[in-house]
């Protein structure tokens, strides 16, 4: 069984991401995943919701002025925004999606936290157990 994790991106990058401008998700620290993970996306607030599942290709690590060369266009970043993010960080990490599906219904955060005691939506990002309550009711969302 593929493992599940969920991510907190910023409202915009989930937009990009479910439109197809965005097919990477860049980030400063490491996340280890292997080809089919999923990764669940929360979009921030003022959006406040899981919107999509990304189906992971691959996870690269690389300095990131390779990331820039190889996934600048994939990142829906302008270069001025990508080194911003990337400031003092020698390795980068990008996860490479093979496929993005959108939710519906969408999930929002209020009712994920009627139907999901204590859930907190995460900093960076949260393993979900095969037989956790979340990733039950993420799943009775996939179109």
């Amino acid at each position: 069984m593929p493992e599940n994790i969920l991510i907190s991106v910023e409202a915009r990058h989930a937009k990009n991401i479910l439109e197809g401008r965005k097919t990477v998700e860049l980030r400063r620290r490491r996340i280890p995943l292997s080809r089919g993970a999923r990764v669940w996306i929360y979009s921030k607030v003022p959006r406040g919701q899981v919107e999509a599942l990304g189906i992971v290709k691959k996870a690269v690590e690389r300095r990131p002025d390779q990331i820039w060369r190889e996934y600048g266009r994939a990142s829906g970043l302008s270069m001025e925004e990508f080194y911003r993010y990337f400031d003092e960080v020698e390795v980068g990490h990008v996860i490479v999606f093979q496929e993005v599906r959108r939710l519906r219904p969408i999930l929002r955060l209020n009712d994920l936290r009627q139907r999901v005691k204590g859930f907190h939506p995460p900093q960076f990002f949260k393993r979900l157990a095969a037989d956790g309550p979340e990733l039950s009711f993420f799943r009775s969302a996939l179109i």
